[in-house]
């Protein structure tokens, strides 16, 4: 079926809706704070008027016909089938059991395809970014949290469960015990606890030992300034990963690693430990992986979710 659907990308900060052609292209988009705090209702309510917003804007031009489908990239375990988040953390309160594809197609009226935001931008980077031509992907996204997508011949291997990818709740303090940093999923020790961003800059803040918080953007401008302390933490928590990552790689042996988010805005501090600690932990073979930064950055996830939108709409098409 030809004509444009809308992609939705639902984070903890911001909601992001765009409709996109059939070319791929974003031709239009809103944007909204995310009410992430606020339960399951206040987003369901805010997804609605933004997508009604985003489709009554470009309802009045004639180039831009109705949407045939809405993809939705959003964070947890995700049942395509379903459209059900079938478990998630808190960075969406409640979030966990929501059937966000019947409550989405409630309030739009039209056919929804749910995926996981990892999982949508892996799509997205192996369709049209970084690992484009591949066929094996090892998609990593570095924010908030870690998330991960393994896409074999452009296809998610989502595993038994539907929780393939989660590289975030891999141990890697195993000899922490009662030290051990606590991950936002009740355990302790986990990837997502030493190498997110907010562990970055908590770790960074303690350091200054005055009971002060700091930003992720605040360690990034210390290290832009030479600081030796942050420098040396964003550095450790990019080597925690990229160790993590060459056990994957011998696991998985894919043609390509993308990285992606906010973290790796840091640039060389975090990615160039990483990259370093990938190839050191790497069997001789995987340790040749090709590493890249995502070509499409913040778009990842909302260009991801169309493409489910799409693929959604082809297996209809198709009687699948």
């Amino acid at each position: 079926m030809t004509g444009p659907v809308i992609g939705l990308d639902i984070g903890g900060s911001k909601l992001a809706a765009a409709l996109i052609d059939d070319g791929g292209e974003i031709v239009a988009r809103e944007q909204a704070v995310s009410p992430a705090f606020e339960g399951p209702e206040a987003m369901i309510a805010a997804i609605g008027t933004l997508v009604h917003g985003l489709v009554a804007t470009t309802g009045q031009r004639p180039d831009h016909p109705a949407p045939l489908a809405v993809g939705v990239a959003t964070a947890g375990v995700v049942d395509p089938d379903e459209g059900l988040i079938r478990s998630a953390v808190e960075t969406i309160r409640g979030w966990a059991g929501v059937p966000l594809g019947r409550r989405v197609g409630e309030i739009t009226g039209l056919p929804v395809a749910v995926e996981n935001d990892v999982n949508a931008m892996g799509l997205a980077e192996t369709c049209v970014g970084a690992a484009q031509g591949a066929r094996s992907a090892l998609v990593v996204a570095v924010g908030t949290g870690i998330g991960g997508s393994l896409l074999l011949d452009g296809r998610l291997w989502r595993g038994r469960t539907g929780s393939a990818g989660e590289i975030g709740h891999i141990p890697v303090d195993v000899g922490g015990g009662e030290n051990a940093l606590p991950c936002n999923c009740g355990r302790a020790g986990h990837l997502e606890a030493m190498a997110a961003g907010p562990a970055i800059a908590a770790r960074y803040a303690a350091l200054a030992g005055d009971g002060r918080t700091c930003r992720l953007e605040e360690v990034g401008r210390a290290c832009a300034e030479g600081d030796e302390a942050a420098i040396g933490v964003v550095g450790h928590a990019g080597s925690v990963l990229g160790r993590a990552l060459g056990g994957l790689c011998n696991v998985a042996d894919p043609e390509v690693v993308v990285l992606g988010g906010g973290v790796i805005a840091l640039g060389k501090p975090f990615v160039d430990p990483l990259i370093s600690a990938l190839r050191a932990e790497a069997l001789p073979g995987p340790s040749t992986v090709a590493v890249r930064v995502s070509k499409l950055g913040a778009d990842a996830g909302i260009l991801g979710a169309g493409i489910a939108a799409r693929r959604w709409l082809d297996r209809r098409g198709s009687g699948g």
